[in-house]
């Protein structure tokens, strides 16, 4: 009897856990899907402007383009490692830019290709503080979060959210939104290669919730059998 037991409490436990994990991936899917929705939707609208930044919703203005007239400060500019491109190891270059409105902006300058060697800095596209008037995708953070991560990651476990990291390391405070730079009113600065949009993929969520569902009946069925083979053995014993 105390065997039947422990194998059933485990069983359950084991059930309760693939359930879980289920719903996990599917509730990943639905903010993944919706997402790419989201994105779609708001790519093909018309341009936004800068007011529209602080009295819209965040997913009205996620990814919606937007012209900004202002500066950028070449003193305040920064390299992600880790972005690639055609499979080529590179940068992404980012930069300050302060609007005429006054408000200070990050802008996602695009990608550059490492140097040659660990020791040789990427080749970036020099900027000025001159006033320009630049066309980009808004980026909001909050939302990207619901997407971003690895597949088995731990609802509320993200990290130092991008834009607090950078304005600690850089010693700036800006607007919590940041931009993908299209182009600009001076060609010598749009990027050789633009920040692309998130690939607009469900992932494999929905296929970790169809395996999860699946370890649930292997567990059940893996169950069943032990506890047959038990009753043969009793038996057999009688």
């Amino acid at each position: 009897m105390r065997r039947f037991v422990t194998i059933t409490a485990l069983a359950l436990a084991l059930i309760f856990g693939c359930f879980q994990g289920a719903l996990w991936q599917y509730d990943r899917y639905q903010v993944r899907h919706a997402n790419n929705d989201l994105i779609r939707n708001n790519v093909a609208k018309t341009l936004i402007s800068e007011s529209s930044l602080s009295s819209s919703k965040e997913s009205e203005i996620a990814w919606r383009r937007i012209e900004l007239v202002g500066a950028f400060d070449p003193s305040k500019e920064f390299l992600i490692r880790n972005r690639y491109h055609e499979g080529k190891y590179g940068f992404g270059v980012v930069t300050l830019f302060k609007s005429e409105s006054g408000k200070k902006y990050w802008v996602d300058r695009g990608w550059v290709i490492a140097g040659k060697d660990a020791q040789t800095p990427p080749s970036v596209q020099k900027i000025t503080n001159e006033k320009v008037q630049i066309t980009a995708h808004v980026r909001v953070q909050d939302i990207e979060s619901q997407v971003q991560g690895s597949v088995f990651a731990i609802p509320g476990s993200n990290s130092t959210p991008k834009l607090t990291k950078w304005n600690v390391d850089q010693s700036v405070a800006t607007e919590p939104i940041y931009f993908d730079l299209i182009s600009s009113s001076n060609p010598a600065f749009t990027p050789d290669v633009p920040t692309p949009l998130p690939e607009l993929s469900d992932g494999p969520h929905l296929a970790y919730s169809f395996q999860w569902i699946l370890f649930i009946f292997l567990v059940a069925f893996a169950w069943y059998l032990v506890i047959r083979e038990d009753r043969k053995a009793q038996t057999v014993k009688l």
